[in-house]
């Protein structure tokens, strides 16, 4: 879903002209792992997607072409991390679902109402922390500005990136699988 935006808003030259092509395999993988509920294949996809991103910025500096604005980097990567914890939390709910079956007892209804609240909770709680990186990415970005801190100094702008992306990957990206604790009968 997010493929043709990121890829697309890179230009052309930085992709060698390879745009489309990597749109549909990144597309085409991310796909196949959500419906296969395979998580490797779509971690994989997600990741693709974030080197995409990081590597158009380093070849439109490289390259000096004009690159896309960067609200519009801090937005797709954002929006990409969202996708990643997302779809992880969507397929432990399936997984967890799926263990279930048909079955329609007491118990396993307890279960799937259980599932129910925590994929909802996971959801919620990962839109409201990406709303908040977006908005720190944003008021950081808003405060260099003022600040005259120069983005031509590649090492204090590259330690900024750096301190930033490892800080909201840090807190995005913290596992939350469903609780393993054994259902007591009553």
């Amino acid at each position: 879903m997010l493929a043709p935006w990121i890829v697309l808003s890179i230009p052309l030259e930085v992709l060698f002209g390879l745009g489309i092509l990597i749109v549909f395999a990144i597309a085409i993988v991310g796909l196949l792992g959500m419906f296969s509920k395979r998580q490797k294949l779509a971690s994989f996809a997600s990741l693709a997607l974030l080197a995409t991103i990081i590597a158009g910025k380093v070849g439109t500096d490289l390259a000096r072409v004009a690159a896309p604005d960067t609200l519009v980097l801090l937005v797709q990567f954002v929006a990409v991390i969202f996708f990643v914890e997302a779809s992880r939390a969507v397929l432990s709910f399936d997984k967890e679902s799926d263990e279930l079956g048909e079955k329609e007892d007491e118990v396993s209804e307890a279960v799937r109402r259980r599932l129910d609240v925590w994929v909802g909770g996971q959801l919620s709680r990962q839109m409201r922390l990406i709303m908040g990186a977006l908005g720190l990415s944003l008021l950081l970005l808003v405060l260099g500005g003022f600040a005259s801190i120069s983005l031509n100094e590649p090492v204090v702008s590259a330690l900024l990136v750096m301190l930033v992306v490892v800080g909201l990957l840090f807190l995005i990206t913290q596992r939350r699988e469903p609780e393993t604790r054994p259902v007591r009968l009553r």
